[in-house]
């Protein structure tokens, strides 16, 4: 038995046992439900994905919002309309800090994981703060990506297959592949941030084109950011470790000795798998046809771009003209760095004032942890008939400022908020 040719077999398979468990499995098996969910198609969902979904949550982040007995339960949180998010493993960890998010009611600050199909963690909460200072949906990053994650993540288990099967040299450098996995999910990540940061729009309030921190800790107007990687992240380095040992193996026992023609059996191997592969890949293309993955992009898309106001072109400004423009830059820049003081100062108060996590989720940033307003204006004293009515037009009209907070808001989550705001000015 050529030994270098048994190990680099090993290590090959310890790598695609990874990717299978970490990736694939779930990333296939999950493919559409959350557009079942959204939709409301819920008889559409495979029973399998249910009890995969459970498995995967263990140990995973659970929101400060969602009831104990739901943690872990994706029937529970269906029914309860609680945040889901994809259960393949977590390859990086984005989480913000602010004085309107208090240690006591958000230990972990506001984090949110990146994964190779999607997005989890507080993703709703974050879409708040961005549409605060201007910046895209979360869903927006990695659209296409994330969508053609299932079928890059099949092709590349095929690469690794062929790699343990056959034992020919050209096959050895597809190996470059699950190599720079790593490396190149790290790229990708990198782009996207650039783009968030440099494709903003008009916000509550205004900050300059930036690049938020890719590994480390940073800051974004007056929120601290974190970046760092997770488990998802070493799993990938393990594959990219254990795919160059193998290649090394191969490459080093092929030197001495004349390839091997493969046998029947390990060509008829290969082709059965590659017709899994097929079939696989072809459940994943019929889901997306029904959930209209590319649809839901192009609306994405479109609800994400710029919009650019009309330049009408006049005479060159005059000096008193210019001196004008700068003079209300500086009161535009003033007028900022006072609503940010306003926001830091109310909002440090909201251990003392007592409010519910959904308050705190989606009114705080603002119109201030006590409803006396902020950014946004004063709450306190209105009915509740008086706000019920007022957030309804909001949703149905689908208010710029408002529609990215109230549209996941159920009528019931809409009736509990404004009941609870109209009773602030008792406290």
């Amino acid at each position: 038995m050529n030994i270098g040719l048994f190990m680099a077999r090993i290590f090959s398979g310890i790598a695609l046992i990874l990717l299978l468990y970490g990736f694939i499995i779930p990333s296939v098996s999950f493919n559409g439900t959350l557009e079942r969910i959204k939709d409301n198609k819920l008889e559409d969902i495979p029973s399998y994905v249910y009890p995969l979904w459970d498995f995967y949550q263990k140990g995973r982040y659970v929101s400060i919002n969602t009831p104990e007995e739901a943690r872990g339960n994706l029937k529970k949180m269906i029914e309860i309309s609680e945040e889901i998010g994809v259960p393949s493993l977590p390859v990086w960890n984005f989480s913000l800090e602010a004085p309107n998010y208090p240690k006591k009611a958000f230990p972990y600050g506001l984090p949110v994981y990146i994964h190779f199909d999607g997005l989890s963690g507080e993703v709703h909460e974050m879409n708040t703060i961005n549409h605060y200072v201007g910046m895209a949906r979360m869903e927006r990053g990695g659209i296409y990506e994330s969508s053609l994650a299932p079928y890059a993540l099949i092709m590349l288990a095929m690469l690794l297959v062929l790699f343990i099967i056959y034992d020919k040299k050209w096959i050895n450098w597809l190996m470059s592949i699950p190599v720079l996995l790593p490396f190149i999910f790290l790229g990708i990540y990198a782009y996207w941030l650039y783009w968030f940061g440099h494709n903003l729009q008009e916000g509550a309030i205004t900050i300059k084109a930036f690049t938020p921190v890719i590994l480390g800790d940073g800051k974004v107007a007056q929120f601290t950011t974190h970046a760092y990687p997770v488990i998802g992240f070493w799993v990938l380095l393990i594959i990219s470790v254990f795919s160059a040992i193998a290649w090394w193996f191969k490459s080093k026992s092929q030197k001495d000795q004349t390839p091997r023609k493969a046998t029947r059996l390990e060509h008829f191997m290969f082709f059965t798998i590659l017709l899994i592969s097929i079939g696989t890949s072809a459940h994943v293309l019929k889901t997306d046809i029904e959930v209209d993955t590319l649809g839901k992009i192009s609306a994405l898309i479109d609800n994400s771009k710029i919009k650019v106001p009309t330049i009408i072109k006049t005479p060159k400004d005059t000096k008193e003209e210019k001196e004008a423009i700068i003079k209300e830059n500086e009161e535009q820049k003033k007028e900022q760095e006072l609503k940010i003081k306003a926001l830091e100062e109310r909002a440090g108060s909201a251990g003392k004032f007592k409010v519910s996590a959904m308050y705190k989720s989606n009114c705080a940033p603002c119109h201030g942890v006590n409803g006396e307003g902020n950014i946004g204006s004063k709450l306190i004293g209105f009915s509740k008939d008086e706000l019920l009515k007022k957030m309804f037009d909001l949703k149905t009209n689908e208010e710029e400022m408002h529609i990215a907070v109230i549209e996941y808001l159920s009528d019931e989550d809409m009736k509990k908020l404004t009941e609870e705001i109209s009773h602030f000015k008792e406290q």
